[in-house]
């Protein structure tokens, strides 16, 4: 009976050495929010803006795996968050889906070259790279207006 005692802790340390090892390598995606409508995102957000996604431009480390950057356009089009600066080559990353290995877009990259979205940003420092605040919702297609936002995320 007493060997059994002793086992149960030894099996427990060992899966907690386990599990704090894997949390150790950092490359774990944070649980993101999840927003109800765009106006939920847009109070998280610090920029949100109108851009012409010109070109995809290389990768970009972010949580631990390599997330497709692209180049956008602002210029001429509407700001709904943030400073009213109209850019024509800003440098966005495309938050990953997943970040452990394999595909970090595995339902698709929601940002592509040459479509007009509506993007809700956010940076870790005010000289960092912009970048999408979640997977799901940092990139809105434009619907039929490109300066208000819709009551709730298309299906």
């Amino acid at each position: 009976m007493k060997a059994r005692l002793l086992l149960v802790p030894l099996l427990l340390g060992g899966l907690m050495a386990c599990s704090s090892a894997s949390g150790a390598e950092g490359d774990a995606c944070p649980e993101w929010p999840v927003y109800s409508n765009p106006q939920e995102a847009l109070k998280d957000a610090d920029y949100v803006v109108t851009a012409d996604v010109t070109e995809r431009v290389g990768n970009e480390a972010v949580f631990g795996t390599e997330a497709h950057a692209y180049s956008v356009s602002t210029k001429g089009l509407p700001v709904l968050k943030g400073d009213d600066i109209g850019y024509s080559n800003l440098k966005v990353i495309s938050t990953p889906q997943k970040c452990s290995g394999g595909d970090p877009y595995p339902d698709g990259d929601p940002l592509r070259e040459g479509q007009r979205v509506i993007l809700f940003l956010t940076r870790e420092d005010p000289k960092g790279t912009w970048r999408t605040i979640t997977p799901d919702h940092g990139v809105l297609p434009v619907g039929s207006s490109s300066d208000s936002l819709p009551s709730r995320w298309p299906s």
